[in-house]
Order: C-alpha cells, then structure tokens, then sequence
C-alpha cells in the first residue's frame, strides 16, 4: 500500500510541475461554464416563452374589463352631468368633456391593448 500511495504522490507531483494540473483545471472550468451558460439561457427563453403565453392569455379579459370601466364612467358622468345641469352649476361643459374623455380613453386603449402583444 506504501508503494502504491508513493507512485501516486510522485505522479501528482510530476503533473504539478509540469502544468498539467493547471491546465486540466481550466479546460474543466471552461467546460462547466459553457455547459451552465447553455443550460441558463436555454431555461430563460423557456421562462420567456411561457411568460409571454400567459401574459398574451390576459389579453381578452383586460380589454373587456377596460371596456366595463368605460361604461361605468359613462354612467357615473351621466349622473354627474344631470345633477349640476339641475343645481344650475357653471361647469357642465367641463364635466360632459371630462366624462367624454375618460370613455374614449379607455375604449382606445381596450382596442389599443391586442397591439402590444403582436
């Protein structure tokens, strides 16, 4: 057993002198770091292409639950409207404008949202 631990000690110490050893050491780093490289990025354009699908599945819903709070801004400005039409207020103008515009907005970006994710 002597024997056979001193020919192994005195071949390491013949691969160390002559930098095998480091050699070796840095042809299997660079193998690893390649492999990790390959396996990361082929999980994140997994991760990627499965975040994309279902983000891309919200799409309908979103844009129906954009165009509901379109309607109740629409309704909540009707109400609006009639009441300082009735209280004699100055500003009916600018609450019809304002009503107006917050539908529009919302409807365009429901119909705008599908263009996102083409």
């Amino acid at each position: 057993m002597q024997k056979i631990k001193k020919v192994c000690l005195r071949a390491v110490a013949r691969f160390k002198n002559s930098g095998f050893v480091r050699q070796l050491s840095l042809v299997v780093g660079a193998l690893m770091f390649a492999v990790c490289d390959a396996m990361a990025a082929s999980k994140g354009a997994a991760g990627f292409t499965k975040a994309t699908q279902e983000v891309s599945s919200y799409q309908t819903p979103v844009s129906n639950l954009m165009k509901a709070i379109a309607a109740v801004i629409v309704l909540v400005g009707a109400f609006n409207v009639y009441f300082k039409m009735q209280n004699g207020d100055q500003d009916v103008k600018k609450t019809i404008m304002l009503t107006i515009g917050g539908c529009i907005a919302f409807i365009a970006l429901s119909e705008a949202l599908p263009l996102f994710f083409n």
